[in-house]
């Protein structure tokens, strides 16, 4: 039988390698990320890079926007513009724990004059796109907002909010994210 303290040393050798083994493999953040299909952009649309900012629990990232459009149509109605249409096309991402909910109504579009916008009604329901949307934890979604500005109206910001995390007593800062 070997001398007790060569038993000892092997045990404390062999739990260090025990416990080396359960921390991980050490690589960190070298988890693969997911490959995700490239879309083309849309006619006429300008496809954006980096255009991203947080409100809340909610991350949203501008992949797309096209001013000056003059009128929409849709499977059930065509609309022109009192003055041109900007579309912003957008992923909203909850990074939180429970619901958020992606309200359009509240989202604004700020041109280089200063002015604030709020999503054009009629243009939301021809395309059909979301009024309110559920977005669940951990969920991402992609879809349109709206605005009507006036003829000749440049874009400057959209200002994004999400809804308030569970607990807070207020409305959330909006994610201003500078267009184009």
């Amino acid at each position: 039988m070997p001398p007790r303290s060569v038993l000892a040393g092997a045990a404390l050798v062999l739990s260090a390698a025990a416990l080396a083994g359960c921390s991980g493999s050490g690589d960190g953040d070298a988890r693969p990320g997911y490959r995700i299909p490239s879309e083309r952009a849309r006619e006429s649309e300008i496809a954006t890079e980096g255009k991203a900012g947080r409100s809340a629990d909610m991350r949203f990232t501008v992949i797309g926007f096209r001013e000056g459009i003059t009128e929409v149509m849709g499977t059930h109605a065509a609309m022109g513009a009192h003055g041109t249409f900007t579309r912003i096309r957008l992923i909203a991402e909850n990074t939180g724990r429970d619901i958020q909910v992606f309200d359009t109504w509240k989202q604004r579009l700020v041109t280089t004059d200063g002015a604030v916008h709020e999503p054009d009604v009629n243009a939301t329901m021809i395309k059909r796109q979301p009024e309110r949307l559920s977005v669940g934890a951990a969920m991402r979604c992609e879809f349109d907002v709206w605005f009507d500005v006036p003829r000749g109206a440049r874009t400057k910001a959209v200002r994004l909010y999400g809804s308030p995390p569970v607990g807070a007593v207020g409305q959330p800062d909006p994610a201003e994210i500078p267009l184009p």
